[in-house]
């Protein structure tokens, strides 16, 4: 496997991280990269470097312009075709699919929800959100209503409105039933939560991000 994302905090602990799992698990990292954060636009002499390097499948963390820019040019380069590209979800999550197109076809990548999750809670969130805003929702619409409904759930046993009084509640929401993502708890300030195995599909002139499995409830390492 080849690693690459972009030169940062969360780009660097992405890395780190997937190499300590997949190396446990018995493959190997022949190589990665960290292209300058928010200054790359020509990803060439890096894709040259995951077509030299041996690598069966490519491992990246992109969001945003990037993500888009990156995902066209592994598909421009030729890439796609010989060595897979796996990645954080980030990677094809929200309105940066339809602007890949055809390149992110094929994709696999994991995330904590999908807006084609078969689950009621999602089904109405899918329904009433796309109905208002004329778009599915992302992981990102699902986080910031989860966070009002975590929210809400706590000010109804919160002894006041001080910082420490809304954590305190916070902590003993319990069990939130009724997301979009699937049932979650917290896991110290960390959700623990189902991840799913996504691929990017084409349903009728739509891309989506299918499920492919439900790997389990887990929270983010240490």
């Amino acid at each position: 496997m080849y690693a690459i994302a972009p030169d940062y905090a969360a780009g660097s602990e992405v890395i780190a991280g997937f190499t300590k799992a997949f190396e446990a698990g018995g493959g190997k990292v022949v190589g990665q990269a960290k292209p300058a954060f928010g200054k790359t636009a020509d990803y060439q002499p890096f894709l040259a470097g995951i077509q030299n390097s041996g690598a069966k499948a490519t491992f990246c963390f992109f969001s945003g312009s990037e993500a888009i820019t990156f995902v066209r040019q592994y598909a421009q380069f030729g890439l796609a075709r010989s060595i897979p590209l796996y990645a954080s979800g980030f990677l094809t999550e929200g309105n940066v699919l339809p602007q890949q197109g055809d390149a992110a076809l094929g994709v696999q990548n994991t995330l904590h929800y999908s807006d084609r999750l078969d689950n009621p809670a999602n089904k109405a969130f899918v329904a009433a959100y796309s109905e208002k805003y004329g778009e599915p929702p992302s992981c990102f619409s699902v986080q910031a209503w989860d966070a009002a409904n975590v929210l809400n759930r706590a000010l109804r046993t919160a002894t006041g409105l001080s910082g420490d009084a809304i954590a305190a509640a916070l902590g003993g929401v319990g069990t939130i039933e009724d997301s979009p993502r699937g049932p979650w708890t917290f896991d110290g300030q960390t959700p623990r939560q189902t991840i799913y195995l996504r691929r990017v599909d084409r349903v009728g002139n739509t891309l989506v991000n299918a499920v492919v499995r439900d790997l389990g409830q887990q929270s983010q390492p240490a």
